[in-house]
C-alpha cells in the first residue's frame, strides 16, 4: 500500500512539473512559426519545399532527434546552387509538427516519410541526407522502399546504439525506465538535452535556430514524444536494414567528424561492414555536429557526392 501511494505521489509531481514547463496547445504553437502544413494521417506535418520546381533531383534532408529543421539552414543555399530541389520537414514530436498520441515508433517515422512524399507528389527516386537519428530513418525508409531512393548520405548514423559503446547509452538507458525516467527527464535531462542542442544548432545560441529549438519543449506533448522515442524501437537495431540497403547496392556515402565523441569508431566500422560498397570518409574539425560545424567542406563532399547519381 506504501509502494502504491509513492508511486501515485511521484506520478502526480511528474505530472505537475511537466505542466509548468509544457504549456502551449499545439494548435496555437504553430501559430507561432513554420513554414508550411500538411495533413497526413497521423497528424500535421510542417514542411519546407525549396529550389527549382522543374528540378529532377530531389534532396530530403533529415533531422536527429531533437533538433528541427532548421538544423538544415547551412546547406540549402548551397543545395540550391548546386541545382537540386530540397524537401525538409519536422518529424513528429518536433519542431511545428504535430505532437501524435502514440507509440513514437521507427514505423511512424518511416510512414511520416512515405507520406509527406505521396502527399507532394514526390514519386521519382530522391536522395537523403540523415546525420545521426536521420540516419536510421534512411535506412528504415530505403529497405522497405529501395525503387524510391537515389543515393543516401548517413552522417554519424545511430542505427544500433544500445548496444554500442556510445556515451548517449547510459542516460537515455535511464530515460527508457518507466517512472524514474520521467522523473530524470522532467528534473534533469530535459535541461542537458535543450543544452547539448543549443551547441549544435546553426548560428549559435540567440540564433533564429536557436529560438525555435529551444520553443518546442514549451509544446504540450514534447516530453511524452521524447520519452516515447527512446523506449521504443526507434533507437533499436537498424543492422538488418541497413544489411539489405547495402543488398541492393544503393549508392551510400558515409561521413563522420573526426572529433565525433557520440558516434564512436567502433560504431562506424560496424556501419561499413553492413554497407561493404559504400564510400566513406572523415570530415577534419568536426565532430557529431559537422554539417554545422564546418559546412563548406560538409556541402563539398555532399553535393560531389550527389552529383554523381
Amino acid at each position: 500500500m506504501i509502494t502504491k501511494k509513492i508511486l501515485l505521489f511521484l506520478s502526480g509531481s511528474i505530472c505537475i512539473l511537466l505542466s509548468c514547463t509544457e504549456t502551449v496547445p499545439f494548435d496555437d504553437f504553430r501559430r507561432t512559426g513554420g513554414n508550411r502544413y500538411i495533413e497526413l494521417s497521423n497528424g500535421t506535418t510542417n514542411y519546407e519545399l525549396s529550389g527549382d520546381p522543374a528540378g529532377t533531383h530531389v534532396v530530403v534532408l533529415l533531422h536527429g532527434g531533437t533538433i528541427p529543421l532548421c538544423i538544415w539552414d547551412p546547406q540549402i543555399d548551397a543545395l540550391r546552387s548546386a541545382g537540386f530541389r530540397i524537401l525538409r520537414y519536422d518529424q513528429y514530436g518536433r519542431g511545428f509538427s504535430e505532437r501524435v498520441k502514440r507509440c513514437y515508433s521507427r514505423d511512424l517515422y518511416r510512414e511520416q516519410l512515405r507520406e509527406l512524399l505521396d502527399s507532394l507528389h514526390l514519386s521519382a527516386p530522391v536522395s537523403f541526407i540523415g546525420p545521426s537519428f536521420g540516419g536510421a530513418i534512411a535506412v528504415s525508409f530505403a529497405a522497405k522502399y529501395p525503387d524510391r531512393v537515389r543515393a543516401i548520405v548517413l552522417v554519424s548514423p545511430v542505427l544500433n546504439l544500445f548496444n554500442s559503446e556510445s556515451p548517449l547509452v547510459g542516460p537515455l538507458s535511464l530515460l527508457r525506465k518507466p517512472l524514474i525516467g520521467d522523473l530524470a527527464y522532467t528534473l534533469l535531462m530535459r535541461r542537458k538535452i535543450i543544452a547539448r542542442g543549443r551547441v549544435l544548432v546553426p548560428g549559435g545560441k540567440k540564433s533564429l535556430c536557436d529560438s525555435s529549438f529551444v520553443r518546442q519543449f514549451t509544446c504540450k506533448g514534447t516530453g511524452h514524444a521524447l520519452l516515447s522515442q527512446i523506449r521504443s524501437d526507434t533507437y533499436g537495431d537498424y543492422r538488418k536494414a541497413t544489411r539489405k540497403v547495402g543488398h541492393d547496392s544503393l549508392p551510400v556515402l558515409l561521413l563522420r567528424g573526426k572529433n565525433d565523441t557520440e558516434v564512436t569508431d567502433a560504431m562506424i566500422r560496424q556501419v561499413r561492414e553492413d554497407l561493404p560498397k559504400c564510400m566513406f570518409m572523415e570530415i577534419e574539425g568536426g565532430g557529431h555536429g559537422a554539417a554545422v560545424e564546418v559546412p563548406e567542406v560538409f556541402n563539398r563532399l555532399v553535393i560531389e557526392f550527389l552529383l554523381q547519381h
